[in-house]
């Protein structure tokens, strides 16, 4: 990111239309509004920032007193953990780079380049803190249905991923429905604003609070946008005209008051907003929560009809002689009290006004089966056979079983790989190699263009049930060869083990390249020639004597 001086006219100019841009953006984001916070509610119930970021209720209640099932809360941590760790596991590779030509991928210089480059990204990624800032981001994708994070590389503090909250972003999109445009309101401490922007860049009334109250809180908002050359100027009033993206900090405030603090740009877009799953043109995407959100409704109203039902059984309403007004009687647990027994009145002055006896087995399994139908709404049954098929299940035995299941989560993981995954490798890459950490790149590779391969444990198992058919296949074909030999001769074992180890994630440096073996074959062919020859000169030898 470039800083770039700019004139205070127009910063303010600047200002003024990102402020009624970021206006309009949140009037369209109003009618998401009460569904974010719905489903906060019930699935996740600290990320969602709707008020605005000075009025924010610090020391207001931050859980949800009127729950009493978290069936929701927990299924969605397991959606979380599920995506987490059969998409972006930090204990197993869960990508990897090749080539747009397969055979140069596979050539000794190309797989020494591409192994590692993958490598560098993978420490690069481990040691920043994109796994925690990924866990976060399913939590809010499954739930809101669109989550957005920055990514930011800065050679003295290393590579930094920020996760937003629902509520405190808007955003836009281009022509092709990518996002691409982003405005944060957040609220920052004039200390943190000191650290962040400069003391220069504050007004000069804040400058003295600074000293005097750095942790007064104010409201900054930013908007990253493409560069507009009609709106900018082709000058560097915002950012140079090599830098294609916008980013402006401006402190909030009246109409034609706000302050800006910081305008500078980016080489290319520095955030990712996947979607879950999008209709038509909408800006914002659907989810799962939203699905399941009538169930969990439902559930809460069903967990206090029984214990209002076992609060009556162990504690019901007494009826009581009115004579006993001013006795006073013990009605604890195993309280004795002596009364008299008044002419005509029953010796029970204190019976129970009604006897509740709840089927507590029907109401519980009742219960069950919402809560069921809420966890597969979450995929959690998915989630559970994947993760715990890695000692007790098979790949195999996953695509056999849950083939349904995973065709289901198909168009879910090709909306991340493009909104997500590729964006992310491509950025990654891009700000190593502004950084120079990358490795020299042979010159036979150079010009060619990347291509990234996903081998996490979802994506395996997609492609395994593609793998079942070509064991189906191989199988029927060597039980055909004990009776018909020439039943061989349609198998291409080069390709169809190739396939099977592409499927299966294997690194590309376990196979060998074609060329080396067609070496071997010619290398073992011609010895078996020569010791054809030589057994048949042995032979005709001893025919002689």
């Amino acid at each position: 990111m470039q800083e770039a001086c700019h004139s205070s006219e127009t910063a303010r100019q600047a200002v003024r239309l990102l402020a009624r841009r970021h206006s309009a953006l949140l009037r369209r984001r109003a009618p998401w509004d009460t569904a974010w916070q719905s489903l906060a509610e019930y699935f996740l119930p600290t990320r969602c920032r709707l008020a605005p970021a000075d009025r924010e209720q610090e020391h207001g209640p931050m859980l949800n007193s009127r729950l009493v099932d978290a069936t929701g809360i927990l299924a969605m941590r397991v959606l979380a953990a599920g995506l987490q760790g059969g998409l972006t596991s930090p204990a197993r590779p869960w990508f990897r780079l090749s080539l747009d030509d397969a055979d140069l991928a596979r050539s000794r210089p190309g797989q020494t380049w591409l192994d590692e480059v993958t490598s560098r990204m993978r420490t690069v990624l481990q040691r920043s803190n994109f796994y925690n800032a990924m866990h976060t981001l399913y939590a809010e994708l499954g739930t809101f249905g669109t989550a957005f994070a920055f990514e930011l590389a800065d050679p003295r503090w290393g590579f930094r991923f920020v996760p937003l909250c629902a509520g405190e972003y808007v955003l836009d999109c281009d022509a092709r429905q990518k996002v691409d445009t982003v405005f944060r309101r957040t609220a920052m401490s004039l200390r943190q604003m000191v650290q962040a922007f400069g003391p220069a860049a504050l007004p000069g009334h804040l400058r003295e609070a600074a000293r005097r109250e750095p942790d007064q809180r104010h409201t900054v908002i930013q908007a990253v946008l493409p560069r507009q050359p009609q709106e900018w100027g082709q000058g560097g009033a915002v950012a140079s005209p090599l830098l294609p993206w916008v980013s402006v900090h401006w402190l909030e405030g009246r109409e034609g008051e706000a302050h800006a603090l910081r305008m500078a740009g980016f080489t290319g877009f520095p955030g990712f907003g996947p979607r879950w799953d999008v209709t038509g043109n909408e800006v914002y995407g659907r989810s799962p929560a939203m699905d399941a959100l009538p169930d969990c409704r439902m559930l809460q109203q069903m967990g206090l009809t029984t214990l209002k039902a076992l609060h009556k059984a162990v504690d019901p309403p007494m009826s009581v002689a009115a004579s006993l007004r001013s006795v006073g009687l013990d009605l604890t647990p195993g309280g004795i009290n002596y009364v008299d027994s008044l002419p005509g009145q029953s010796p029970q002055a204190a019976i129970p006004l009604i006897q509740v006896k709840p089927d507590l087995a029907t109401a519980r399994k009742a219960m069950e089966a919402v809560q069921q139908q809420i966890r597969a709404g979450l995929y959690n049954d998915l989630f559970k056979l994947i993760l715990e098929g890695r000692s007790r299940v098979t790949a195999s035995e996953i695509a056999a079983r849950e083939e349904e299941k995973l065709l289901l989560m198909g168009p879910v993981l090709e909306r991340l790989h493009d909104e997500l995954f590729n964006p992310l490798i491509d950025r990654t890459f891009e700000l190593m190699r502004s950084l120079d950490m990358l490795p020299p790149c042979p010159p036979e590779l150079a010009g060619r263009h990347l291509r990234v391969e996903f081998v996490s444990l979802l994506a395996q198992a997609q492609k395994l049930v593609g793998v079942s058919a070509a064991e189906q296949y191989m199988r029927l074909t060597l039980q055909a060869a004990t009776a018909w030999p020439e039943a061989l001769d349609s198998l291409n074992v080069d390709n169809l083990l190739d396939s099977y180890a592409e499927s299966l994630g294997l690194p590309v440096s376990l196979t060998r390249p074609r060329q080396e073996r067609e070496a071997l074959r010619q290398a073992r062919a011609a010895a078996q020639g020569k010791m054809t020859a030589l057994n048949h000169g042995g032979n005709a030898h001893a025919a002689q004597q």
